[in-house]
């Protein structure tokens, strides 16, 4: 009697209608669990993975009882309103996210909330969300599971500022928001880090005021357990990304830098915001010689230029010289005078030959090698004739004709 009951009752509330239409649906394996593990599990569920795992390989599975403060990774998206979004979570929980609250989290995406809403109401944006592997921080348990995804991505990025301490492979932009001690709080990825003064700029911070507000790229440098805080770097950065950045200079274009400091023989200029030339008094023309000796450049100050040469250890030559004037002087030089012989005047002796200035703004080099097979020495103010060999670019190479 009491199996006849207890079997009426299970066909009145059981939709048999419901087995029927699953069994005539086409059975399909699940993608995840397949690509993953290889194996054919004819289940669907956004928590087929997590139970797959649990019950075959032994993982540990979440519980279900959640906890505040704690972080779960979203496994499915179930429905999306302009004010909620209602997902499962690992450990078949599911929650809410209020949409207004979301705002940092959709702000470190460059969306709105309404952008972000919009984008979860298409397929291939749920699938993009999902692949992504976003987790959420519990919030709140009653009268529901509430989540905040903003929470959620602050934990999934410190944990990723760990690894870039390990092995920095990313930069950020981070925004300096106010002065600290001997450097200035800096806001990265939503998380508020700390830049000191002497790793905030290629050189040194003059203008500490002048600096907040800036956005400028940073690596992660450390992390200071006793205060819990990221050290950022942006002379990292630059490091990391200097010998890319220097094969893009160009030698014909112009540029503006500031000067950064004056020496006895030049002066120094940054620009493109990572770069620091130098303006050797060489390589100036006679009317910034003449501003330089009288005392002309004063750091901040504004100044135009060319780059002259990048050397071979990475320092960058600058020159107020236009290299189209410059080329055209030594092309017409070039056309007059190669293959003749010049009286010139030794100017510099260098290990890698002897400078002889052959005429006005005109030098040439006479090789180690030429000067060693000729036995000769030279010093610094003796007449030298010499034969104007070749011309490559703008610069001239001299040989010494044979006595006799």
């Amino acid at each position: 009697m009491e199996n006849k009951k207890t079997t009426t009752k299970i066909t009145e509330e059981f939709n048999w209608n419901a087995l029927t239409s699953f069994r005539d649906r086409k059975k399909s394996p699940n993608p995840e669990i397949f690509e993953k593990h290889g194996v054919k599990i004819y289940n669907n569920e956004p928590y087929a993975l997590d139970f797959f795992e649990a019950v075959f390989l032994g993982r540990e599975i979440e519980s279900k009882e959640p906890k505040i403060n704690e972080a779960r990774r979203i496994v499915s998206v179930n429905s999306v309103s302009d004010t909620t979004i209602l997902v499962s979570l690992t450990g078949y929980i599911d929650a809410i996210i209020d949409v207004k609250n979301e705002k940092h989290f959709c702000s470190l995406h460059n969306l709105t909330t309404q952008e972000f809403v919009d984008w979860l109401n298409t397929e291939t944006g749920v699938e993009s969300f999902l692949d992504h592997g976003y987790q959420v921080v519990i919030e709140s348990i009653n009268p529901y599971v509430k989540v905040s995804l903003s929470k959620g991505q602050t934990i999934k990025i410190k944990s990723e500022f760990f690894d870039q301490i390990k092995k920095p492979t990313s930069a950020y932009v981070g925004k300096i928001m106010e002065k600290n001690g001997g450097g200035f709080i800096i806001k990265v990825q939503g998380v508020d880090g700390f830049l000191p003064g002497s790793l905030a700029a290629t050189n040194i911070v003059r203008d500490f005021d002048a600096m907040i507000g800036k956005e400028i790229p940073v690596v992660v440098e450390d992390y200071l357990k006793e205060s819990s805080t990221f050290v950022f770097s942006f002379k990292k950065y630059v490091s990391m990304i200097l010998p890319t950045k220097m094969a893009e200079l160009s030698m014909e274009d112009k540029y503006t830098g500031a000067v950064t400091g004056v020496a006895k023989y030049g002066v120094f200029v940054e620009f493109e915001d990572i770069f620091t030339g130098l303006i050797h008094t060489s390589k100036m023309t006679p009317e910034y010689k003449e501003r330089f000796n009288t005392g002309g450049f004063k750091p901040g100050m504004p100044v135009d230029f060319w780059i002259k040469e990048i050397t071979n250890d990475k320092k960058i030559i600058l020159t107020d010289e236009d290299p189209s004037i410059r080329r055209a002087e030594i092309e017409d030089f070039k056309d007059k005078n190669l293959g003749t012989t010049k009286n010139g005047e030794v100017i510099a002796i260098q290990p890698f030959g002897t400078l002889v200035k052959l005429q006005k703004d005109i030098v040439g080099l006479i090789s180690q090698k030429e000067i060693k097979s000729k036995k000769k020495v030279f010093n610094v103010g003796d007449n030298v004739l010499v034969s104007i060999d070749r011309v490559h670019n703008d610069k001239i190479y001299l040989t010494l004709p044979n006595e006799g």
